[in-house]
């Protein structure tokens, strides 16, 4: 801020008004990021607007789909709002997800109807983008993905995703990955989307290889386990001009490991 200036604040008590939050964005404010607990169990997403700013609305770091979802045909991606609460209660309970997740420990249910209930404002922010994934022919809740938008100044973004069992190995993470990362690509300033994965996880790394990703690192003691342990962490990246993996999303999931899981960090 310049001297002499001061800022137009708007923050929106919780649970976050997603209409509130669109307004804002579309009086050329400046979502400048969440204020955790302002009030008693309450979040506040600060918007605000310089006199130096230029006109017009706010530039979206993560517009809306094009066409309010993604789909290939067989896999749907849909952004996540309250009514896909209990479906998201239910995976991210699961012992294999919980274990995923930094740190690795479950989410209350009012936490989840919190993530739920503001996913939309996250992504108006620019900060995250949370999507279900579903079966297109039946529209079933299969699982969910997200796309964290952790380091805009460098381009970079965060991908991880989670299957319920009952979706395991048909090749749904593979599709999911590959058409969340077209969307960063071609709407978004990413030039760049990283994932991470246990060690021992084949199959999720073979999600990742067949979605074009190439593995970069090996991490030793790089997160949080249980107990207080620490663990180790595979980094994986893939980048506009990679190349998709020719092993097939069908095939990427059939080896030994569990495919439903890649590094989740939404606390």
């Amino acid at each position: 801020m310049q001297p002499g200036q001061r800022p137009k604040q708007g923050g929106f008590p919780g649970p976050i008004r997603t209409d509130h939050c669109r307004q804002a964005a579309r009086r050329e404010t400046a979502g400048e990021g969440m204020h955790r607990r302002v009030a008693p169990s309450r979040d506040q997403i600060v918007w605000s607007r310089l006199s130096t700013d230029p006109p017009g609305p706010t530039p979206r770091l993560l517009p809306d789909l094009p066409a309010g979802e993604l789909s290939d045909g067989t896999v749907t991606l849909r952004p996540i709002g309250p009514d896909d609460t209990v479906d998201m209660h239910r995976l991210q309970s699961l012992p294999e997800i919980v274990i995923s997740q930094v740190p690795p420990t479950p989410y209350p249910r009012d936490q989840i109807e919190r993530h739920c209930a503001g996913a939309e404002a996250d992504w108006l922010a620019g900060a995250k983008a949370r999507l279900t994934i579903r079966d297109t022919e039946t529209d079933a809740f299969a699982g969910n993905i997200g796309l964290f938008y952790a380091e805009p100044n460098t381009g970079q973004a965060i991908i991880g995703y989670g299957l319920a069992p009952e979706w395991r190995g048909r090749g749904l993470a593979s599709r999911a990955v590959r058409l969340l990362c077209g969307y960063a690509f071609r709407y978004t300033g990413i030039v760049r989307v990283v994932a991470g994965t246990a060690p021992d996880n084949e199959a999720s790394q073979r999600v990742l290889v067949a979605a074009g990703f190439r593995r970069e690192g090996y991490q030793r003691s790089r997160l949080p386990g249980i107990g207080g342990r620490r663990i180790d962490d595979v980094l994986w990246a893939l980048l506009p001009d990679d190349e998709q993996g020719d092993d097939g999303p069908a095939r990427a999931e059939t080896r030994t490991g569990d495919p439903s899981v890649s590094r989740q960090t939404d606390r």
